[in-house]
């Protein structure tokens, strides 16, 4: 099944031209990004110039081919000093991507620079989810559900949760969420990757 992707590039302001310059960074060709990721040259460079917005499977196929944490994808943050690793990140100073076919915002709680250990909250609108199929990941994810229902779908499992509740699980298993109840969710999301 072909991927989806969202006919609206303001959501993800700027993702396209950040993906641009991590390719070229790695001095790879879009055909080459393409073999790499199985995305699309077509796909690929529509992305790059702004003109489509791509789903959460293709991002995650694109940040693989190019070996980058999920963080690279973010907008930076305007006025940062490079003078050292920063460790702190401002509530007003988070970069985030929306997705609003999916009715999902992934806010970015890791600062500048961080290792493979990404950590974010998820914000899901009423309808909100990761999408319709289930997805995979390499590495470990965990999370506590801050405030609102959320359905996690693990394998063949199905956990409704709470505030307060958490989950830790293997990213490599297909798995897929979605908000639980007839408002906002918000869940604390960690994911680990694999050394690689």
């Amino acid at each position: 099944m072909a991927d989806t992707y969202e006919k609206h590039p303001l959501h993800l302001d700027g993702l396209g031209a950040r993906i641009r310059t991590l390719r070229k960074a790695r001095r790879l060709s879009l055909v080459e990004l393409s073999g790499a990721s199985k995305v699309s040259v077509a796909m690929i460079s529509q992305i790059e110039t702004g003109q489509v917005t791509p789903s959460l499977k293709t991002l995650e196929k694109l940040r693989l081919a190019l070996d980058v944490p999920l963080g690279s994808f973010f907008s930076q943050n305007v006025g940062d000093s490079r003078r050292s690793r920063p460790i702190v990140v401002r509530r007003d100073a988070r970069r985030a991507l929306t997705f609003g076919r999916l009715g999902l915002v992934k806010e970015l709680l890791s600062p500048d620079g961080a290792s493979g250990l990404e950590v974010m909250e998820l914000v899901l609108t009423v309808d909100g989810s990761s999408g319709e199929e289930p997805w995979v990941r390499s590495g470990e994810k965990a999370g506590v559900v801050v405030s609102g229902r959320f359905v996690l779908t693990h394998g063949a499992d199905s956990y409704e949760l709470g505030p307060g509740d958490s989950f830790q699980f293997d990213g490599s298993i297909p798995h897929m969420f979605r908000n639980g109840h007839a408002g906002e969710t918000r869940v604390l999301w960690i994911i680990k990757a694999d050394a690689g």
